[in-house]
C-alpha cells in the first residue's frame, strides 16, 4: 500500500516537436521516469512545464501513474481504498481550454475514458496526456484542473474533489531576437522526440552558455553507436539525430557539457 495524497495526483514529461498538427498527436510516456518506480505525474510541480514560443509548434507529453490503493480520509475516517479512477472535469463551453495559452489544446492517450464533462484516468494504470499546437499570444499562462477522485469502494460517489493551479506555461514573443541573453538557463535535456522513433529523433536541450557539447547513444550493451560534437548556443537548442541504420531496441542518449551530462532513453523503432 502507498501513501499519496489524492490532490498531487494530477501533477504533470515535456516535450517539443516541430511540427504541424491537425489533430491531437498520440501522446508519449516517460519511460525513464516510469523506470524509477514512481506514482503521480511527470513532470512534476517544481519541474513544471516547457515554455513555447509565438509561431513555433509545440507538444507536452504529461505521463500519469494512478496506483492501486492508498489511505485517505473518507466521509470522515481513514480507510484504506482502491483507485476506481480520476476525472479530469472537462469546461463544457470550452473543452480544450484549461487556461491554456491560446493557439493550444489537450489530448488524452488511448486507455483514458472520454466525454463532453470529464476525462477519466484508471487506477492501477498507467496512462498519458499531451498539450499541443501553435501558441499565439505571448504571455504567462497559469493553468487550472478540477480533479474528482472515485474509489472502488465507493464506485459512484466522488470522495475528494482537488483544484491543481500552480502549473504554467511561460509563451516567448516571435521576435525573440536576444532573448537568450537576458534569461538564465541551466544545462538539461528536455527530451527526444518523437520516442520512440523510427528514421530520425530530435533532441531538445538547453545550455547556460555557449560552448561544445558532445552527444553519444549507447545500445543496452554499452557500446558506443553515434557520436557528434556541436558548436551551440546559449538557450534553447535541438539536433536533429539520424538513426535509421540502427536496430530497434533500448538506447541511451547522453549530453555531454563542461564535465556534466544528461542521460534520456530512447527507443528505436525501425522495423
Amino acid at each position: 500500500m502507498k501513501k499519496i495524497y489524492l490532490s498531487i495526483l494530477f501533477i504533470a514529461c515535456l516535450l517539443n516537436v516541430k511540427v504541424t498538427f491537425a489533430q491531437a498527436p498520440t501522446c508519449q510516456f516517460d519511460y525513464t521516469w516510469l523506470a524509477l518506480g514512481k506514482d503521480g505525474i511527470y513532470p512534476d510541480s517544481a519541474t513544471n512545464l516547457m515554455s513555447g514560443t509565438v509561431g513555433v509548434p509545440y507538444v507536452q507529453n504529461i505521463t500519469v501513474k494512478i496506483p492501486y490503493d492508498t489511505t485517505a480520509v473518507v466521509f470522515g475516517s481513514v480507510q484504506t481504498v482502491r483507485f476506481a479512477r480520476i476525472d479530469l472535469m472537462r469546461n463544457i463551453t470550452n473543452p480544450a481550454n484549461y487556461g491554456l495559452p491560446p493557439g493550444l489544446s489537450l489530448g488524452v492517450g488511448p486507455n483514458v475514458t472520454t466525454s463532453t464533462s470529464k476525462y477519466g484516468f484508471p487506477g492501477n494504470d498507467t496512462s498519458c496526456m499531451v498539450i499541443y499546437g501553435t501558441p499565439t499570444t505571448a504571455g504567462t499562462y497559469y493553468l487550472k484542473f478540477v480533479l474528482k477522485t472515485f474509489v472502488v469502494e465507493f464506485p459512484l460517489t466522488s470522495v475528494s474533489t482537488d483544484t491543481v493551479d500552480y502549473y504554467r506555461i511561460i509563451i516567448n514573443p516571435a521576435s525573440s531576437v536576444g532573448l537568450n541573453e537576458n534569461q538564465n538557463f541551466s544545462f538539461d535535456v528536455n527530451g527526444l522526440f518523437p520516442n520512440p522513433a523510427s528514421g530520425e529523433t530530435t533532441i531538445k536541450f538547453q545550455l547556460p552558455k555557449s560552448g561544445n557539447v558532445s552527444h553519444s547513444i549507447y545500445d543496452a550493451l554499452g557500446k558506443n553507436v553515434y557520436s557528434k560534437i556541436t558548436d551551440s548556443k546559449k538557450g534553447n537548442n535541438s539536433l536533429g539525430i539520424p538513426i535509421k541504420n540502427l536496430n530497434s531496441g533500448v538506447y541511451f542518449y547522453v549530453v555531454e557539457f563542461e564535465g556534466k551530462t544528461k542521460t534520456k532513453k530512447l527507443i528505436v523503432n525501425n522495423d
